[in-house]
């Protein structure tokens, strides 16, 4: 499973479309994607600043999502000053999702999913073991 929080900051003036490019991003993820378990934007007490709290059943599903058309087809750039993704592991107890997991690609895994992967490394702080 990956759990991401996803820090983002938007350009002065972008709020509008920030939030519109949120709708659709939020709709077409649940239209066609089956393994995503939450995928959630919020706004933050500092202007500018949102957050989206995104749960796949495993990384592979996040990578394929941050490599879809949908998510590729829009202009980040435009609107977001500053983006900074942040792995989340649940606390036992105390959440129902799954642990944030780092498997090996597998030896056929396709060109999208190992660039994806290098893109965004999954790292597991030494400080989460023990956690089963």
């Amino acid at each position: 499973m990956a759990t991401i929080l996803a820090h983002l900051e938007v350009h002065p003036g972008k709020e509008a479309e920030w939030e519109a490019i949120m709708a659709d991003m939020v709709r077409k993820t649940f239209e066609q994607e089956e393994q995503v378990l939450r995928y959630e934007y919020f706004k933050g007490q500092e202007p500018l600043h949102y957050y989206c709290l995104l749960s796949f059943e495993d990384k592979w599903a996040f990578y394929l999502h941050q490599a879809s058309d949908y998510h590729e087809g829009h202009d980040f750039e435009s609107v977001l000053a500053n983006v900074e993704l942040e792995y989340l592991d649940p606390v036992k107890g105390a959440n129902a999702l799954p642990p944030t997991e780092n498997p090996p690609l597998p030896d056929d895994a396709s060109e999208t999913l190992r660039s994806t992967e290098q893109v965004f490394p999954i790292l597991i702080p030494g400080w989460w073991a023990g956690r089963a």
